[in-house]
């Protein structure tokens, strides 16, 4: 039960901000993986941001489905693994079921030909990983609806730069509304999903469009000796 892939660091790399810190919430503490016989998906969230990647697996891997979680633990030893290597080496990932007398949870080796590594493939977390395929299912349904200003954390934002596999890849993003999450895409194999900062509704929000256009009025009143040069699209 195997399934070989191309570029698995960069899955990790643009999985890793958005495992949860938290070693108190296990099931949130690493990578969640699932083979589902002819894709590999993988993601990672803390509840605040969510990270999915999709990659087709080759017909020569194509197996029978099943879920793994790489804990954040074992992160640095995968790591190791990659160490010294140049270019895309292909890593196959091969799963070995728990038996009924052996609490490991079950095997999850990654190799690259000619070294492995063997980890427990933590199969009780990965069975109570939030179930995702709804909450990527709807955002992706929904229609755009921001019409009013909504509020992000700007350290959470920051995540959004690994998300690209090239970094000349443009970020889309799209929202049902202030309240909703905001959906980012990057490529034809990254969707992330970014819930919104709560508003306080019985504090005085100066961040609202009528604070900030009173607040900036003065600011950007244009002057005549303005020479109206404006931006340009990247």
């Amino acid at each position: 039960m195997s399934v070989t892939l191309t570029d698995l660091p960069g899955i990790i790399r643009r999985l890793a901000p958005h495992i949860s810190t938290d070693a108190t919430l296990p099931t949130l503490h690493g990578i969640c993986l699932e083979a589902t016989g002819t894709h590999l998906l993988a993601c990672a969230t803390d509840r605040y941001t969510f990270a999915l990647t999709c990659h087709e697996a080759p017909e020569t891997s194509v197996h029978a489905p099943w879920r793994a979680f790489i804990a954040k633990s074992d992160l640095t030893a995968l790591k190791a693994l990659f160490t010294g290597r140049r270019g895309r080496i292909e890593h196959t990932l091969s799963y070995e079921p728990a038996k009924f007398t052996d609490l490991s949870a079950g095997w999850l080796t990654v190799s690259d030909g000619d070294r492995s590594l063997r980890l427990s493939a933590n199969a009780p977390r990965a069975d109570r990983f939030p179930k995702w395929r709804p909450l990527f299912a709807n955002a992706l349904a929904a229609e755009p609806r921001l019409t009013e200003e909504a509020h992000f954390n700007a350290d959470f934002l920051a995540r959004w730069q690994h998300a690209p596999a090239d970094r000349h890849e443009p970020l889309t993003l799209w929202s049902a509304g202030a309240d909703k999450p905001l959906l980012v895409a990057a490529g034809h194999d990254f969707l992330g999903l970014h819930m919104p900062v709560r508003r306080d509704s019985s504090a005085v929000d100066h961040r609202d469009r009528a604070a900030l256009r009173t607040t900036w009025a003065d600011a950007l009143t244009v002057t005549p000796s303005s020479n109206g040069r404006v931006l340009k699209a990247a």
